[in-house]
């Protein structure tokens, strides 16, 4: 089966259209991309200027509170043995003479 004249006619005719519509198809992929692209930003933005409600107790939370009470248990406790120390403690005279002889 050969190509006659009256098809490479035909042919040439449609290539101008056919490459027309391939550019097209390029374009509009592109074109989409770029879309796509800007409504995820768009999205993406949105949601940084919107304020969210965060959870009534994280963990971190908790373990700040636990870490608060833990100091604070260990200050009673230092308290009270400088109290029993300072009780214990009560010669003026301790420390103010030193003996050199030896």
């Amino acid at each position: 089966m050969s190509i006659k004249p009256i098809d490479l006619q035909t042919l040439f005719a449609k290539m101008d259209e056919v490459s027309k519509e391939q550019v097209l198809m390029k374009e509009q992929s592109a074109l989409q991309q770029s879309q796509a692209a800007r409504s995820q930003i768009t999205r993406k933005l949105k949601e940084d200027r919107m304020v969210t409600q965060t959870a009534p107790e994280d963990d971190t939370q908790v373990i700040k509170n636990n870490d608060s009470k833990g100091k604070q248990k260990y200050k009673k406790h230092r308290s009270k043995q400088s109290k029993k120390l300072k009780n214990v403690i009560t010669d003026p005279e301790i420390g103010r003479h030193i003996n050199l002889s030896n």
